[in-house]
């Protein structure tokens, strides 16, 4: 890697642990926060940050060069919705991009970003590059283990949410009593799980998986103190997430949250096909 790394941040501490890792390694930080989803106190854990309005590619692309940054990681979230909702504050690099897009999927736009920066000589990394320590590992990290009947519903809601990643519509399943009672689609997980909690009440098992062909590169599972929080709130009894892919933030505070609820926290494997 590159003595400079540029972090492209969206919402959420993803970005501070990226920053405070790579820091820690000795390596200098440039963060670009995406305006209205990045905390600008961002600024207070690299050594230069600047704002970028969403959909200014052209920009973007000019300030990492500005920078001198030849790689860089997104971190951080900016839900779907942007192209729907704020398309016309693209500018025409970002509008030229959509054209050749196969469809509006994650993996599709992200991907056409990446190889755009790429042409540029910017390389964009695996968003876990400095995070490897902080991937969920497989088994059980909760003092609780899943009982027999979150076991079930675990490996129902694995097999669906890999299928559901497959098609890139969203990441995570919720069921209950061996039914699946909410997918995650554009409005997001913590929404989704809300809907579910609303429709069959408490006792509800979470699944998170990635994609089969994940593109490490951008939108790995991911989740932290605060995501359990959103889960007690909603009638969760069990989260299960991918091991391996899924990153643990405040692992050890993660862990604490969910005993203190007495929630089952487990990492598995993808469900052979």
């Amino acid at each position: 890697m590159s003595a400079r790394i540029a972090i492209i941040a969206g919402a959420g501490r993803f970005p501070f642990h990226v920053a405070q890792e790579a820091k820690r390694q000795g390596t200098s930080v440039t963060a670009f926060g995406i305006r209205g989803w990045a905390d600008a106190s961002l600024a207070s854990e690299v050594d230069t940050y600047e704002e970028i309005a969403v959909g200014q590619l052209g920009r973007l692309i000019e300030r990492l060069k500005s920078c001198g940054a030849r790689e860089a990681i997104m971190a951080g979230k900016v839900t779907k919705e942007v192209l729907f909702d704020q398309r016309t504050s693209f500018d025409a690099e970002a509008l030229g991009l959509l054209q050749h897009v196969n469809d509006f999927s994650v993996a599709s736009v992200l991907g056409a970003i990446g190889k755009r920066l790429a042409t540029e000589g910017i390389t964009l990394l695996d968003s876990s590059t400095y995070l490897k320590a902080n991937l969920c590992p497989e088994g059980v990290l909760s003092a609780r283990a899943p009982s027999a009947v979150e076991q079930e519903d675990i490996r129902i809601g694995t097999q669906a949410a890999r299928m559901l990643a497959t098609l890139d519509i969203g990441q995570t399943v919720v069921v209950k009593g061996r039914v699946v009672v909410a997918l995650e689609a554009l409005e997001g997980t913590d929404a989704a799980i809300r809907r579910a909690h609303t429709l069959a009440g408490e006792g509800l098992v979470v699944v998170k998986m990635a994609a089969p062909n994940q593109d490490r590169r951008f939108d790995l599972p991911l989740i932290g103190p605060a995501t359990i929080a959103t889960l007690r709130d909603s009638g969760v009894s069990c989260l299960a997430v991918e091991a391996g892919t899924t990153v643990l933030l405040d692992r050890e505070a993660l862990v604490t949250a969910a005993n203190a609820s007495h929630m089952c926290l487990v990492g598995i494997l993808p469900t052979p096909t």
